[in-house]
């Protein structure tokens, strides 16, 4: 017999229900799921990593007990390939024989590094404010030229630490863009560069802050078991002393914990998520209130840890837990910034959904399409909830919810 590891997801699936005692019909009931969705599994078809998940829960074992080693099927190349080929250039460059990278930059008569400071804090605000057309023409020559200034400093001096910083700085920048327009792989070479620089000038929560975004694009591959061990073990090396840490460690403290409760729940270890969650809430409590400005343009606080906490969960299949703490959340409290505010809100309107409130959830997507249309397009849990409402409804759906369902592409 084949070692089970390598077989098919349908055949082990089938395998495991019977050894479970369940029907297909039985299954599908207890996982949520249309029977049809588990008959196409058990036939050899594919499903998306939070299917598994339902699945999982269900059966009682871990999400990738499901995920199988294999070589993917062939497919055509997307216009995707030509529009990243300048990033892509600019975050792995050729190499010539002697080594270095075969590109130049139109600043190599310019060297500011108070300069490149303020191109690097302008890329984060767009990423910030949504602005991913424009990142897409800046972040090519914005690394070219963070790599020029590395090159022309000392690293161990004071200048080549700044350069070595702000490559950094802008690698993570160009990292989480490229996490949420799903350029994954390139998006893990970048902020593994990050990474490198930040322990090179020994910046705890710097490094961390790449620790998690790690973490999110290897959770986009359904990684779930790497980012828990990876997040968990960074935790463990930065422990603070909670009296006596400052803001900064806490926070980095605080980022990882929450990547390893994120990574946990989906693969259905809830109770080791919440675990990490209350640690982190441990650390927020210093805070008072969420607070920016923190290293790799992160924010930090008690929202940053109850944002998460929903999610979590959501994840667990709790929406009336999600929604408690998504809702305590008051304007007193601070806000994060946009990017993770609007994931919390997406939860929310999930939350609303599987409460059986359609129109609440609704509202909500509404009032993300207002703020932020373009970062709504790439998301697709939005898209998800925006198909729930749509397959809830027993009434012809609202010109409201026809509207969010055209706009995310989600067909009726």
């Amino acid at each position: 017999m084949p070692d089970d590891r390598t077989r098919e997801p349908g055949a082990r699936l089938r395998e495991l229900r019977f050894r479970r005692g369940f029907t297909q019909e039985g299954l599908a009931e207890a996982a949520g799921l249309s029977v049809q969705c588990i008959k196409k599994i058990e036939q050899g078809g594919s499903a998306r990593m939070e299917t598994y998940h339902q699945i999982a829960k269900a059966l009682g074992v871990r999400t990738v007990w499901f995920v199988a080693p294999g070589s993917p099927e062939p497919v055509a190349e997307t216009a995707n390939v030509a529009l990243l080929a300048d990033i892509r250039g600019a975050i792995i460059p050729p190499l010539g024989m002697d080594g270095n990278a075969l590109y130049g930059t139109a600043d190599a008569d310019d060297v500011s590094l108070p300069h490149l400071r303020e191109a690097v804090d302008a890329s984060a605000l767009a990423y910030h404010g949504d602005k991913y057309d424009h990142l897409a023409q800046v972040l090519p020559e914005l690394i070219k030229s963070v790599q020029y200034h590395v090159s022309r400093f000392d690293g161990s001096s004071g200048d080549g630490r700044e350069a070595i910083r702000l490559r950094a700085d802008a690698l993570g920048v160009a990292g989480r863009y490229l996490i949420q327009i799903r350029a994954h792989d390139l998006a893990l070479t970048a902020i593994q560069q990050s990474l490198r620089d930040a322990r090179t000038i020994g910046s705890v929560p710097l490094a961390a802050s790449a620790i998690s975004l790690q973490g999110w694009a290897l959770l986009r591959q359904g990684r779930f078991d790497e980012v828990e061990r990876l997040a968990a073990a960074a935790a463990h090396e930065m422990e603070p002393r909670v009296s006596a840490a400052s803001k900064g460690e806490l926070a980095a403290w605080g980022w990882v914990l929450l990547s390893a409760a994120t990574a946990a729940v989906r693969n259905n270890r809830p109770n080791e998520a919440q675990d990490y969650v209350s640690i982190a809430r441990t650390a927020a409590t210093r805070f008072g209130k969420e607070q920016r400005g923190l290293p790799g343009y992160r924010a930090f606080g008690p929202v940053s840890v109850s944002m998460k906490a929903g999610e979590v969960a959501m994840v667990a299949g709790e929406p009336a837990q999600a929604l408690e703490e998504i809702e305590r959340i008051t304007p007193e409290d601070g806000r994060p910034y946009a990017s993770t505010w609007n994931r919390g809100q997406i939860e929310r309107a999930y939350a609303y959904l599987e409460s059986g409130d359609t129109e609440r959830a609704t509202e909500v997507l509404q009032e993300l399409k207002a703020r932020s249309p373009q970062w709504l397009r790439y998301q697709q849990r939005a898209k998800d909830a925006a198909e729930g409402i749509l397959k809830a409804r027993t009434r012809i759906p609202t010109a409201a919810q026809r509207e969010i369902a055209d706009f995310l592409g989600v067909k009726e």
